[in-house]
């Protein structure tokens, strides 16, 4: 389970605990709440374990998380409700001020039907915050059906009544290539697991190449070059929809 931690109620995930991915993408998340102006209510649409169920019960007075029964048997927490097989969210219409979907759409083998039960229970001018991979191994399988491209989301979207505040792409082909460098060498260490010690240390030492590029991402020593030239390669993306009117 994805640990988010919390300084000053500044919530992140540690570069050094967690993949450079979901730290760049979950930053961008973070900061795109701030666009929110009314925090009545949120539903966290395929919350899985509820990596942002602290988090969004401080933004918001009334959370409620939902999840795919199926999908969510590989979790350790339960949903308030299930997401049936039809897609249907067991809520009445314009029931939530904001909606988050992080790294699920590529889950739903059905994405069209699952944007139109969004739109169906999201309050008139109410936002949608979520992310989606590009760059990412097959994973909770078999329910791994899709890798998203931005011309594909974008149109996803607004056929199905969003307007599109933000879609942003995250990393670039070097990012991209030092995280795929620490996975790969990582499958030689997993048969250590059980030795905890040299296991951190061997895992730390594989790590630093992709520490390095968040770091230097940081300071702003990569930036338009890298992602003039190498930005078609994201990690995935980060998208803010508005419901449109």
């Amino acid at each position: 389970m994805l640990g988010l931690s919390h300084r000053n109620r500044k919530y992140f995930y540690s570069i050094f605990s967690h993949p450079v991915s979901r730290v760049m993408k979950s930053e961008l998340f973070i900061k795109y709440f701030k666009l929110i102006d009314k925090r009545d209510s949120v539903l966290d649409y395929g919350s899985g374990d509820g990596p942002y169920k602290e988090m969004l019960k401080h933004y918001f007075e009334h959370y409620v998380a939902a999840d795919y029964q199926v999908t969510n048997a590989h979790h350790s927490v339960r949903p308030d409700i299930f997401i049936d097989d039809n897609q249907n969210v067991n809520v009445d219409d314009e029931s939530f001020s904001c909606v988050v979907i992080s790294e699920v759409l590529e889950h739903v083998y059905r994405p069209h039907e699952a944007l139109q039960e969004i739109n169906r229970v999201l309050s008139p001018n109410g936002f949608v915050i979520g992310t989606v991979p590009f760059f990412m191994w097959e994973h909770e399988k078999p329910y791994d059906f899709h890798r998203y491209t931005y011309f594909g989301l974008k149109r996803m979207f607004e056929d199905n009544g969003f307007e599109i505040v933000k879609l942003d792409y995250v990393g670039d082909i070097v990012g991209v290539s030092t995280y795929g460098f620490s996975k790969l060498l990582g499958n030689f260490i997993k048969p250590i697991r059980k030795i905890k010690p040299l296991h951190f240390v061997l895992k730390t030492i594989i790590s630093i190449p992709s520490i390095l590029y968040y770091f230097l991402v940081k300071v702003k020593f990569i930036k338009s070059f890298f992602m003039k030239y190498f930005g078609e390669y994201p990690f995935g993306f980060v998208f803010v929809l508005r419901k449109s009117v």
